[in-house]
């Protein structure tokens, strides 16, 4: 997947491999999580959370990441 070349709504940065980021939705904060294939596609959509804040959201983010 080339710099130019985006599918949906997935950040630029995103390369095909797995991902997580915080979501703000309301009040509350989650963690996305997807799997890139190498057309930028997200399979294995995860939305972990409610987290009451922005740091936990983060904390939760790092440990999935590390696991």
């Amino acid at each position: 997947m080339s710099e130019t070349d985006r599918v949906g709504i997935t950040p630029k940065s995103w390369t095909a491999e797995r991902h997580h980021g915080v979501l703000h939705l309301g009040k509350r904060w989650y963690v996305v999580s997807a799997e890139l294939d190498e057309e930028g596609r997200a399979e294995g959509v995860r939305l972990d959370g409610p987290f009451p804040d922005h740091a936990s959201a983060e904390a939760h983010a790092r440990r999935v990441r590390h696991t």
